[in-house]
């Protein structure tokens, strides 16, 4: 079972938007849409039964199209802030991240030294303190006992003259100062050997093996961390690299001119068939010095009727102002009557499809890839046809019937802009705009048409004048 389709979905080959039935009740929409009930828009109305009879079909078409455009646009720029924003907190991050670990490694080394070096100081001084103490006890121990053997042997071995006791007496002082002696020399052997092994700075004692192994794993895990850092570093480097190219690539394709770009190429293919079609020749000429010394301005020129007119074209992928006097030069520099100036986007030309800047020059926004070819050979015959009005140089009336219908073919040449947008936007009326395109086009061709028998009347009445001033 097919389920219904949402009120606004794409048609079968999502090359279009199809709405129906959708509903917008925003005041500020529906205000704005009092203005649209002509088609374009206007002053507002307020008239509740012309309101209800209004074809809202062309706001519509304008309001998404001009919305989608904001969207997309605010949300590249979105996108791009949005990742350099995360690439530069990441930087920050990961630089922050080794410090601080390096930063804490340090300290952790540092204490641990510390605190092994002030527990051998204090296991020193105990030492010390416990080698005087024990000497001391020693000594006094020593002292008692000579005291108590010397009265002992008085005591069973005296008299008037205790001979016994006087043989003895050298015997317990030399006993007693050699167990003195090899008690203090014992003991502060075996107590340099408990210091030795708590001294950081004898490198055979397990405190300073210990401290060189902790200074070995501190330099191990600083030179991970400055390798890991130097990766994610050289990564970071590669996306912004990435993202500086993409960027230099867009800023590229948008340097004016263009010379040898690729929407250049595609507009010379497309006018090559254009001329091709009305027994013209077309010229690329962007690589050429024209008439104006050391100047290649005009990509390329339109020869009409083999040379009496000439439409210089100029292939541009960005924005760009002043076009007046960047037309003057390029028709200077190709001898022509007449300029077209291409861009691929609306948005390169304030937002028109076509921008009429005179008589003779028209700026069109044309995408070889998804515009119709049709619209560009409609502003080429229009221009090739004022190029040759201006080119003839007698019969007044028969000209200015060429200039009004080169006008009423530019009115028409107007209208084409908004069909168009509505065309992009509302997939529902795209046979009715294609039809009134088509119309369009057949009045365009009908009044150059028209033109160019008034011009071509012009010829033959110059030569019945030649013919009547030769007779008389």
């Amino acid at each position: 079972m097919t389920e219904p389709k949402a009120p606004a979905h794409f048609d079968e080959l999502a090359a279009a938007v199809v709405i129906e039935g959708v509903t917008l009740r925003d005041k500020d929409v529906v205000r704005e849409a009092q203005r649209w009930t002509t088609g374009e828009r206007g002053p507002i109305v307020e008239d509740q039964a012309t309101l209800v009879e209004a074809d809202l079909g062309d706001f519509v078409a304008k309001a998404i199209t001009i919305g989608s455009h904001a969207l997309s646009a605010t949300g590249d720029a979105q996108e791009s802030r949005a990742l350099k924003r995360m690439i530069t907190e990441l930087g920050e991050r990961a630089a922050s991240s080794t410090a601080e670990a390096a930063s804490m490694t340090d300290r952790s080394v540092k204490a641990a030294s510390e605190a092994v070096s002030k527990a051998a100081a204090e296991a020193q001084k105990n030492l010390r303190e416990a080698d005087e103490a024990t000497r001391k006890s020693l000594s006094e121990a020593i002292a008692l006992m000579r005291r108590e053997t010397e009265a002992e042997l008085k005591r069973l071995f005296g008299g008037t003259d205790p001979e016994v006791v006087d043989r003895f007496a050298p015997l317990l002082e030399r006993f007693a100062a050699n167990l003195d002696k090899r008690a203090a020399e014992n003991t502060s052997e075996l107590l340099a050997k408990a210091a030795k092994q708590f001294d950081p700075a004898d490198p055979t004692s397990p405190m300073a093996k210990h401290t060189a192994d902790l200074a070995k794993r501190q330099d191990a895990l600083t030179a991970q961390l400055a390798e890991q850092h130097s990766a994610v570093a050289r990564r970071l480097d590669e996306v912004v690299t990435a993202l500086k190219v993409a960027e230099a690539k867009a800023s590229v394709s948008k340097v004016s001119p263009i010379k040898g770009s690729t929407y250049e190429a595609e507009i010379h293919q497309v006018l090559h068939q254009v001329a091709a079609g009305l027994g013209d020749e077309y010229l690329e000429t962007g690589a050429v010095v024209g008439s104006v010394v050391r100047c290649k301005k005009g990509d390329g020129v339109l020869v009409v009727d083999g040379g009496d007119a000439r439409v210089v074209v100029e292939v541009t992928d960005s924005k760009r102002d002043h076009w007046g006097a960047y037309f003057d030069e390029a028709e200077r520099n190709r001898n022509a009557t007449a300029a077209i100036g291409l861009v691929r986007s609306v948005e390169q030309n304030c937002g028109e499809t076509i921008r009429v800047l005179g008589r003779r020059r028209i700026v069109l926004a044309f995408d070889p890839t998804a515009d119709d070819p049709d619209l560009m050979r409609a502003v080429v015959m229009l221009l090739r046809t004022a190029s040759l009005a201006a080119a003839t140089r007698s019969g007044a009336q028969e000209i200015n019937t060429a200039e009004e219908k080169i006008t009423a073919a530019v009115k028409q040449l107007e209208k084409i802009d908004e069909i168009k947008k509505s065309a992009g936007a509302i997939a529902n009326n795209v046979r009715k705009i294609e039809s009134t395109c088509g119309a369009v086009y057949s009045a365009i061709d009908r009044l150059l048409a028209d033109a160019l028998n008034a011009l071509a009347g012009v010829d033959s009445d110059d030569s019945a004048i030649a013919t009547e001033r030769g007779v008389a």
